[in-house]
């Protein structure tokens, strides 16, 4: 399996862990501006079957326009993009891809821009700690009847 970001894995049904990766990434301060149902694209599109997938688009609220004061290109690589996706197990995989993640490893571009690696950083550890509120998210047990939908 390849690194693309940060990955937990949660005890959690599919619906209730995108409804709590969500929630955390927004108490976080990033404002989830889209949803991809991949699953039905596929089916709709592409006439064929794939396990319950979703990506999530969001935007870091307070960062956002402190980045594109510094550099208006900055855009594409402002959204954090988040997939949750149902395991064979019952347990559902939340993979979040890091902010600026191409540049943030490049030196060079770290000196020219630090204005932008600043709010990159920042954006990372927002990311970071959104994943670890869906880690320690209540156990199915925990948060009610196995019929409730949190869609």
């Amino acid at each position: 399996m390849q690194d693309y970001g940060r990955r937990v894995v949660v005890d959690l049904p599919f619906d209730r862990a995108v409804h709590e990766t969500v929630d955390a990434l927004q108490a976080e301060g990033l404002d989830v501006r889209a949803r991809v149902d991949v699953s039905e694209y596929a089916q709709s599109r592409l006439h064929h079957d794939l396990r319950r997938y979703v990506l999530l688009q969001a935007l870091p609220a307070s960062l956002t326009m402190e980045a594109l004061q510094h550099d208006l290109d900055a855009g594409p690589m402002l959204t954090a993009t988040v997939a949750v996706y149902e395991l064979a197990d019952g347990e559902t995989a939340v993979v979040a891809a890091e902010p600026f993640a191409p540049l943030q490893s490049d030196l060079a571009w770290q000196m020219a821009a630090p204005e932008l690696a600043r709010v990159a950083e920042r954006e990372s550890e927002q990311v970071a700690r959104a994943l670890m509120r869906v880690q320690h998210a209540p156990s199915p047990a925990e948060y009610g009847p196995p019929d409730a939908v949190y869609a």
